[in-house]
Order: structure tokens, then sequence, then C-alpha cells
């Protein structure tokens, strides 16, 4: 887990502290761009699986996973030397205390999921054990948009992470941001990796964007396999953006820097009523330095440029020395 770049750190509290982050701008690769929640007609999604490979392909994705509601697309034929398609599958299941459904994603699962989708007889921790079974990852899907709350979530473990920005759930519901949920987690004990992702379904209608192409993940992989993807998936060696590029982040004595594209705002959120943001002035920032206050237990990176678009990065947690 320690990468070049780990420094100890008094954190006011009687103990030293260890930085635990694994570095994507350290790590030996490439980068690769790609969605990892995304709808076809095989469920409620309005394109093909060609047609959405033919999308992201065009945009400038490198991988896509299919995950439509309880059945597990086969698109091994759309797997090239250009582009990768993921397996996976998006299941709802159980109760939240508001009655809503959780959703979660299985991505590069193996076989398809023994669940009937809306299923509330099958709790979401269940689902979460399924996903692990079938060789796959899960992931919780827009928390916010569930209408889930910070009991609902904190008591599920086994899952990779947590949507903190999904497209789809943005530009029809306004419903798409659940950074209040990550940080809860975390606040809690939590080690979550933070994803964005599309859920591309493509509803069309007028004054609505599509829902595709709106956000992904930056991997550093050494190849573009799904071995390779997702080895660097699990291991956190991604960030996660709409727009902005988040180009270095460096952990030394002097704290955390960030390098990035022209950005207006970069802020590093932490342990409630830690963390700081730097705002541009005259010109963009590109790059600041975070020294770290006293009692962190970490820290993550967002930042956001002139249209309002945001990058993420993953958290970079504390633990005592020793």
């Amino acid at each position: 887990m320690f990468l070049r770049g780990s420094f100890k750190m008094w954190n006011g509290l009687g103990e030293f502290m260890r930085c635990v982050f694994n570095n994507p701008f350290e790590a030996r690769g490439s980068w690769f761009k790609g969605n990892l929640h995304a709808h076809s007609t095989n469920s409620d999604g309005s394109r093909t699986c060609e047609q959405l490979v033919d999308l992201y392909r065009s945009a400038g994705y490198n991988f896509l996973s299919v995950t439509d509601h309880g059945v597990l697309t086969d698109t091994r034929d759309y797997c090239g030397r250009d582009f990768v398609t993921i397996p996976g599958e998006e299941v709802s299941v159980g109760a939240s205390e508001v009655g809503t459904f959780f959703h979660i994603v299985g991505v590069n699962i193996c076989r398809q999921l023994p669940i009937e989708d809306y299923d509330r007889g099958i709790s979401p921790q269940r689902a979460i054990d399924l996903i692990r079974e079938a060789g796959g990852v899960a992931i919780l899907a827009h928390p916010y948009w569930s209408g889930l709350n910070h009991h609902d979530l904190v008591g599920l473990e086994g899952y990779i992470g947590v949507e903190i920005y999904n497209t789809s759930c943005d530009v029809v519901r306004n419903l798409g941001y659940s950074a209040v949920h990550v940080d809860g987690l975390i606040a809690a004990g939590r080690r979550p990796l933070i994803f964005a992702t599309d859920d591309h379904h493509g509803e069309d209608r007028e004054l609505r964007p599509l829902d595709a192409c709106g956000s992904w993940i930056m991997v550093k992989a050494e190849s573009l396999t799904i071995r390779d993807l997702m080895s660097s998936i699990t291991r956190g060696l991604f960030y996660s953006s709409m727009g902005p590029e988040i180009k270095g982040i460096r952990i030394d004595e002097e704290g955390i820097t960030v390098e990035t594209s022209p950005v207006k705002t970069i802020s590093f959120v932490s342990t409630p009523s830690k963390g700081d943001k730097f705002t541009a002035e005259d010109t963009p920032l590109t790059r600041v330095t975070y020294p770290g206050r006293e009692g962190e237990t970490y820290v993550r990176i967002e930042i956001t440029d002139y249209k309002g678009r945001t990058a993420w990065s993953n958290p970079i947690y504390y633990q005592p020395c020793g």
C-alpha cells in the first residue's frame, strides 16, 4: 500500500501518522479512460451494445462496462486491441430506511448474478457478497439519487467504492453528487475508493443533455486488458473526472502537492472541519501545496474548472505508525 511519497506526520493527538495512498502518478503504465456504469437495450437503455461501444470509443474512451439491470450482457464481441469491454451487472435490492432500493454495480463478474432485480428480500450485503463470489467487485451506485442515508451505508462491507458523481442522476434529476455520503463513510472509518460514472440510459427529451461521455475514470495500468485494468482499479490507481485533469500528486514533508490543468479551485477535503480550499484570483490555478492540519485522518483532492466541471482523487488515508 505504501508507494514512494509516503511520509510521517504528527497528528496533534500524541501519534505519528503514516500516509497510505497508492499514487497512480508514481505507478508504471499508461493512462486509460473508461466508464464502469452504462445500460443498453438489454435492460432500460436506449442504445444497443454496439451503439454504446461506438459512442464511447468515438469520444476517446478506452474501456466500458455495460451494467444492465438484472442481466449480464455479453459484450465480448466488442473487445479489441484499442477498446475493452468489462462484463458487469447492476442489481437493485433491499430497502433503505425510507423504503428505496440499494443499487449496486458488479464489475468484472464471470456469471449472471442469481438475483431477481428489484427484490426487496435480498439484502444489499448479500448482493455484494454474491458479486464477490462471481469474481467481481462491487460499487455502491448513486447514493444521493437512491435516497440512502449514512445509517443505510455504514453497515455494508466488501465493496470497493462509491459513486461520488453520476452523470445520469445529475442531468435527469439534479441528484448526481454524493460527496457527503462518501465523506460520511470515511469519517466513520471506512476506506472507499471514489468513482465518477455515467450510468447512461439515453432518455431522449428536449432540454436534457445526453447522459453519456460526461464523466469517467482515468486508470494507470500496464496494458489495456481486463486483467490489468481491474488490477489497477482495485488498487486505486485512478482518478475521476468530468473534464479537468489531475496531472500529478506528490506527498512529502512539505505536504500534498497537486498539479492540474488550469482550474478555478483546488480543494483538500478532509476530516470534518479540517482541510482547505484555494481559489484562483487573476490567473487559473495549476499547482498548490497543502501542508495539512493537525488531527486529519484523510485528505482527498477536488478540482473544479471554470465550466463547473470537477475531478476527484481517491482519498489519501493516514494511520498511526508503529
